[in-house]
């Protein structure tokens, strides 16, 4: 099998002497598939079951069995469809749909092993849609199903009889593979929830899908697959009807009827991709903006006329304020503003820069270039005011920002504006401040937008970590610096593994704060790619979930051609309607953006370790 065509592509395989079977139903268990189905021209009140080792291979003897009522009547196979076999306890369960005078209802039946008769207990009451038991689980004391006809929805009972419709847990997509009706091929119990497989039939095709659901809350979507694991081929141009799904060594297989008679397999390529197509398989991810760059050097106004780039950004009243980094050809660094109503096209942007270097940290005397050091050239900079972060506490906006004075080494710098001051346009900013220690290399320094345990808290970078400070107070006063209490450190085996940098301001969310980081790895050094922390409410140092991959990759043009290729480096992030913005700069020469739902970011951020269909995704989930 090719692991570089992806699922959709893998063939449909023709089952040997099932070429004329009607299938009836698949069960799995430990190293073999078995696949029920009445032959053609067998007796009515019969079905047989032929065993596989790989799911491909039923060419082996098969055995005959019967539903048996009471009296020792016998059920009327060719009325039924839809066999699902489960287990509870020590016992095999069977439910089947049967059609009788235009009325279908769900049937169970019991056997001790598959080498004896099932025999017939009843209907499953206020039940008539398909669906798949969750075999071998109860929680509360409770039994559940996932089925439907269009979405599918939780069911549940307390005596595998009468059955209860809870809530739609999957609904199609309209922007997605699933916007066609929905139908339950699978489901299965393992180690990190319940995995759902479903399919969906969209332009004559049928599209299977993977969600997975909370063991401790079934109707609780943790994860939901963006693409299908895999697509009927177009070249199947016969009518195609799902049998059932079975689990083999790790691999999914799913078992259709041809409306000719024919039973074929479809063997799931869950296999990791090449790293050319790395990012494919990857469903944490942003989504850049279609026009993309928002922002990008403006000739006109010779203090932005080189570069426009790592933008500080905050929502208030309404608009996202943008406050980015501009140089012009003196490589000074200043910042400029913009604003957006829609957090995607700039609304307005200043003529002239709203901050500029006036403390001697930050200017660099008009030194000639062969005196500056070349140790601390930051961003392609010969000083001034860098890669600002901007947070409001209280009635005030604090901005962050790296100082640089063209000599020595780089350090973090704070000052402060009134809220009235902000929104009337007033720059009229508080002395700016050094507050990282001197003789050290100090960056990206962020600020939480409120007090956790009565303590401030600041993130900042030496070289390679995260530092996290928690201080009674922003006053400082040029004798007192962050002190690097508590670290986040670079992952050696991960993409981060290099260097690590706070992005912007961290959100507040019900899961966590949600810090947004840049980083560079050892195993691609030339690159700067952005990823996503989770981190504890109530104590930031604890890092809850970490992005496995980046969420934010130099892949774009824009982002390659530039003053620096390869970069993409994050310094702020807003949510409007539930909908997450970052802002970024590009190869240090443009501003641009990138989104993201919230909620299915956050939920993929917490659960990305399963967020590859890729083995050994089986493995993992066990």
């Amino acid at each position: 099998m090719d692991d570089k065509k992806g699922a959709q592509r893998q063939p449909i395989i023709a089952l040997g002497k099932l070429s004329t079977a009607r299938g009836l139903g698949v069960y799995s268990q430990e190293d073999k598939v078995y696949l029920l189905f009445q032959p053609h021209k067998s007796a009515s009140d019969s079905f047989e079951i032929a065993v596989s080792d790989d799911g491909l291979d039923f060419n082996k003897e098969t055995r005959v069995f019967s539903i048996v009522k009471d009296k020792g009547e016998k059920e009327d196979v060719s009325k039924t469809s839809n066999f699902n076999l489960y287990n509870f306890g020590d016992e095999l369960l069977l439910t089947y749909r049967k059609a009788v005078s235009n009325e279908e209802t769900i049937e169970k039946a019991w056997a001790k092993t598959l080498e004896e008769d099932f025999g017939y207990e009843g209907s499953m009451l206020k039940f008539n849609e398909n669906g798949t038991i969750v075999g071998n689980f109860v929680n509360d004391k409770k039994f559940f199903m996932y089925g439907g006809s269009k979405s599918i929805h939780l069911y549940y009972s307390k005596n595998l009889v009468e059955w209860e419709k809870s809530t739609c847990v999957l609904a199609p997509r309209k922007e997605y593979f699933d916007q066609g009706d929905l139908e339950v091929s699978y489901v299965l119990v393992t180690g990190k929830g319940i995995l759902v497989l479903y399919n969906s039939f969209v332009s004559g095709q049928y599209m299977t899908g993977v969600a997975l659901f909370d063991l401790n809350n079934p109707s609780h979507l943790l994860w939901r697959a963006k693409e299908p694991v895999w697509v009927t081929p177009p070249s199947q141009n016969t009518k195609l009807s799902l049998i059932g799904t079975g689990l083999i060594n790790g691999q999914l297989i799913s078992y259709w009827q041809n409306e000719g008679g024919g039973i074929y397999a479809a063997v799931f390529a869950l296999f990791k991709t090449s790293e050319a197509n790395k990012s494919k398989d990857i469903s944490l991810r942003l989504e850049r903006h279609a026009h993309n760059p928002i922002i990008s050097p403006n000739t006109k106004n010779p203090w932005e006329a080189f570069n426009t780039f790592n933008p500080a950004a905050i929502y208030y009243q309404g608009k996202v304020h943008l406050f980015y980094r501009a140089q012009g050809n003196d490589y000074i660094s200043v910042l400029g503003y913009a604003t957006s109503s829609d957090g995607l096209h700039v609304d307005e942007r200043f003529e002239e820069p709203v901050y500029a270097p006036t403390a001697q940290f930050e200017v660099n005397n008009n030194l000639h270039p062969e005196d500056l050091s070349l140790i601390y050239v930051s961003g392609g900079g010969y000083g001034g005011v860098e890669d600002p972060r901007i947070t409001k506490l209280d009635d005030k906006f604090y901005l962050t920002y790296v100082a640089f004075d063209g000599t020595n080494p780089p350090r973090v710098a704070l000052t402060s504006i009134s809220e009235d001051n902000f929104l009337n346009r007033r720059w009229l900013w508080e002395r700016p401040i050094l507050i990282s220690p001197p003789g050290v290399v100090d960056k990206s320094c962020v600020i939480f937008p409120e007090k956790i345990n009565g303590k401030f808290v600041i993130m900042h970078r030496i070289y390679p970590n995260i530092l996290i400070d928690f201080v009674d107070d922003l006053n400082f006063d040029g004798t007192k610096w962050l002190k690097g209490e508590y670290k986040i450190e670079p992952r050696p085996d991960f993409w981060d593994s290099r260097k690590i940098g706070a992005g912007a301001p961290p959100i507040k969310t019900k899961y966590g704060w949600l810090l947004i980081y840049q980083s560079v790895g050892e195993q691609d050094s030339s690159k700067y790619k952005v990823g996503a922390m989770l981190l504890d409410l109530k104590d930031p140092t604890k890092v809850l979930h970490r992005s496995k991959s980046a969420i934010l990759e130099p892949d774009a043009s824009y982002e390659n051609n530039g003053f620096k290729a390869g970069v993409v480096y994050p310094c702020g992030a807003v949510v409007i309607d539930k909908t997450l913005y970052v802002y970024y700069g590009s190869a240090d020469s443009y501003v641009c953006v990138a989104t993201a739902d919230l909620e299915e970011f956050l939920k993929e951020l917490m659960h990305s370790e399963i967020a590859k269909l890729s083995q050994p995704l089986f493995e993992q989930l066990f």
